[in-house]
């Protein structure tokens, strides 16, 4: 999943290398700065679990910022025990 992120991020930025008369370069910005905000937006929603999660905060907003959900999550559930029934 991490991969996919990677390749949406690499893809939106290149859209800023593209000439003004390419039909991805605006659809690609556009697309890059919509992915900032949310991911700016889960930073904030997942802050307090971020905290919890132990180890460097910066660390986990950096990598919130470029992951989102993906790196939440999976902070969450690496703190949890594991339940029964």
């Amino acid at each position: 999943m991490k991969a996919f992120v990677i390749a949406l991020w690499i893809s939106c930025i290149a859209a800023f290398f593209l000439p003004e008369s390419s039909s991805l370069a605006l659809p690609g910005q556009r697309l890059f700065w919509g992915v900032l905000i949310v991911h700016a937006i889960e930073c904030v929603a997942f802050l307090p679990r971020l905290r919890r999660a132990g180890g460097s905060l910066a660390s986990h907003l950096a990598q919130t910022l470029v992951f989102g959900m993906v790196h939440a999550l999976k902070v969450g559930r690496e703190g949890e025990s594991p339940r029964l029934g």
